[in-house]
């Protein structure tokens, strides 16, 4: 009986078990099929992502490539552009050397035409001079007295009669010798007003041609410039080009700075000992008075001095860029820009020697003159420059013309003072 009853319960306890077993054998199916429907969504999910993922660094490395194409462009551009403003600036330089060729020569012409017309005055009075004694002789020679000498009457009168006509012949053939080399003077500056002539022709053909290539080169330029506006756009862009053409200034200046750092010092110490000597003999009472060369040698290597508006202006014009105002973002403008006249002289603010006459991208052809005691003076935007690297300039002397290279819109000087290599406000030593 017990034993029946232990049998039943064991039988229930199995059947439950088995029922409890099937139970949790079902849910751990249905776990794991609903855990597999969540998963397979994610991970269909992140196959997208990772293509999406390559398809954006596919973008970028595009983009990055289409930047690059872009920069070696501008690159190009610019290197087109610094030819064709060297172009033009040699173009204007043969043309500011033809026309003073062409005025001395004018004035050439002018002062045979002038010879000429004396000459040709001078030839009238002899001529007609000459004329008047022949007809003089022709009369005398058929007059009764004449005759008288012939037949031998009165030998004394005959004898003066002869006299006369000796003094005649003689200043007859005097006129006609003067005649002859006023003919000879005559024909040499006729000669030499063809040849002045034929020069002045050649000139002007040389004018014509310079003037057509200088048109053309500027032609050039512009459609450059047309192009490189299309491919700066972006003011970051920009901003970067500032900052970049900012940097080779910079790095064309020291350079430009280590080459003449030899001779720079040694001028410096050379100067230096005559400003002792002059010292040394005001404490003695005396003078020392330098040579021509000993003072240009400390005129420019003495520095700007302080600025007391005592610099002259380097060219005449209206200021549309003051020193410290903005240029392209937090970026502002390290010296002034001047408008003037394309073809204006620029001129050197004082005693010098010139640094750098180079072609600098973004300030266009460059002149930097050195003043001593790391003060210099720079000029860009120009036409052409006058003066050639180590030349020594002294203050209001020409050294190069306005322009508009660098890629400016409308002609202008671009005008800085550096002391110690920075820029500072040149308005200052420029006065008023």
């Amino acid at each position: 009986m017990i034993w029946g009853s232990m049998v039943q319960v064991y039988n229930c306890h199995n059947a439950l078990f088995t029922s409890a077993l099937h139970f949790g054998f079902s849910v751990i199916c249905a776990s794991a099929l609903y855990a597999g429907a969540l998963l397979y969504p994610q991970a269909a999910h992140a196959e997208d992502n990772k293509q999406q993922l390559n398809t954006i660094l596919q973008d970028i490395a595009e983009k990055e490539k289409n930047v690059q194409q872009q920069q070696q462009k501008r690159d190009s551009l610019q290197e087109q552009l610094r030819e064709q403003e060297k172009s033009i600036a040699q173009s204007s330089l043969t043309l500011r050397s033809t026309q003073s060729d062409l005025t001395a020569i004018g004035g050439e012409i002018g002062s045979l035409t002038s010879n000429i017309k004396k000459l040709q005055k001078q030839q009238n009075i002899q001529q007609d001079y000459l004329a008047k004694q022949l007809d003089a002789a022709f009369r005398l020679g058929k007059s009764s007295e004449f005759q008288l000498i012939l037949e031998g009457e009165d030998s004394h009168r005959s004898e003066r009669i002869l006299a006369y006509y000796g003094y005649l012949n003689e200043s007859r053939q005097n006129a006609i010798n003067e005649l002859k080399e006023t003919q000879t003077d005559l024909a040499l500056e006729k000669n030499k007003l063809q040849q002045k002539q034929s020069q002045q022709k050649t000139l002007l053909d040389q004018q014509k041609l310079a003037q057509e290539k200088l048109e053309s080169a500027r032609q050039a330029r512009k459609q450059t410039l047309g192009e490189l506006d299309v491919s700066i756009q972006a003011d970051r862009q920009k901003l970067a080009e500032l900052k970049k053409n900012e940097s080779r200034l910079r790095d064309q200046i020291a350079k430009a700075e280590r080459e003449a750092k030899a001779r720079a010092e040694r001028e410096q110490k050379e100067a230096e000992k005559l400003r002792q000597k002059q010292q040394q003999a005001v404490k003695k009472g005396s003078s020392y008075k330098p040579t021509e060369e000993e003072r240009a040698l400390m005129s420019r290597t003495g520095g700007l001095g302080r600025p007391a508006g005592q610099a002259i202006w380097p060219v005449k014009g209206q200021v549309s860029h003051r020193f410290g105002e903005a240029l392209q973002g937090e970026l502002r403008w390290k010296g002034m820009v001047i408008n003037a006249p394309e073809g204006s002289e620029v001129r050197a603010i004082a005693d010098g020697r010139v640094l750098l006459a180079d072609w600098l991208q973004g300030y266009g052809l460059v002149v930097v003159i050195e003043h001593g005691k790391s003060d210099m003076s720079l000029y860009g935007y120009n036409q052409s420059a006058i003066v050639s690297v180590g030349a020594q300039v002294k203050a209001g002397q020409p050294i190069a013309l306005v322009g508009t290279s660098g890629g400016q819109g409308e002609p202008s000087l671009y005008f800085e003072i550096r002391r110690q290599g920075q820029a500072v406000n040149p308005q200052p030593w420029l006065g008023k």
